[in-house]
């Protein structure tokens, strides 16, 4: 695979990837509150959200369009991981190696929130349920479980890449940033407008994918990289 055709296959990952997920967060917060989820206050803007979903697709039950929406949000994250992974193909050191530990958490948390997310979603709702409730299905607890240790593993991975792109300089400032707002970006987005998890969590992620993928279809990979790194 040529070097201009390897980075079209993966910026066109990072940028479907990333549009999809930031655009199914707020569809996924709108169909959990549809589905009698309460836990957190309902956001000001849910509810002409709901009423607009539930004109779009008025033949879909809330159950059917959280297992639509949340095959679709799976599909996202498979591309921003492979994404993910091209990514940091770039930035590799002089001796061929990953520059920063983190990515290796924070891939690992990926592999474990991306099965534990797709469970859930297909099997919160069962045995005819309408309103999917949580503590009845062992199968969505547990893939839950899995997905929130997950989501650990994608902030503190995210957190120790931005640190060690700031100290080492392998990855463009803006983006090392980004990777360091992750992890408060979560906490805050998943407590207040975007109430789920990942979709909500992984905002911002998702816009950071989403840049990355226009900087790499366009050819403007160095956009991305160090200095140092880009003319390596």
């Amino acid at each position: 695979m040529t070097s201009r055709l390897r980075d079209s296959y993966l910026g066109s990952c990072a940028l479907a990837g990333g549009v999809v997920g930031f655009l199914m967060a707020p569809a996924m917060v709108t169909i959990k509150y549809m589905t009698g989820w309460s836990i957190i206050p309902k956001p000001f803007w849910v509810e002409p959200a709901q009423q607009a979903l539930s004109g779009l697709v008025p033949f879909a039950t809330p159950p059917e369009l959280w297992m639509a929406f949340g095959t679709a949000y799976t599909i996202a994250l498979l591309l921003m991981l492979v994404s993910l992974i091209g990514l940091f193909g770039r930035a590799r050191d002089t001796e061929g190696r990953i520059p920063t530990k983190g990515y290796w958490i924070l891939l690992a948390g990926f592999c474990m929130v991306i099965p534990g997310d797709a469970i859930h979603s297909w099997t919160w709702s069962q045995d005819g349920l309408t309103i999917p409730t949580p503590g009845t299905n062992p199968l969505a607890n547990t893939a839950y479980a899995v997905h929130m240790m997950g989501m650990n593993l994608v902030m503190l991975g995210s957190l120790i890449v931005g640190i060690s792109a700031l100290r080492g300089k392998f990855l463009a400032p803006w983006l090392a940033w980004l990777f360091v707002l992750i992890f408060p970006s979560a906490i805050l987005a998943s407590t207040t407008f975007l109430p789920t998890t990942p979709s909500g969590a992984l905002w911002l992620f998702s816009i950071m994918m989403a840049a990355c993928g226009y900087f790499i279809t366009t050819g403007r990979t160095k956009r991305l990289l160090s200095p140092n790194q880009s003319s390596a």
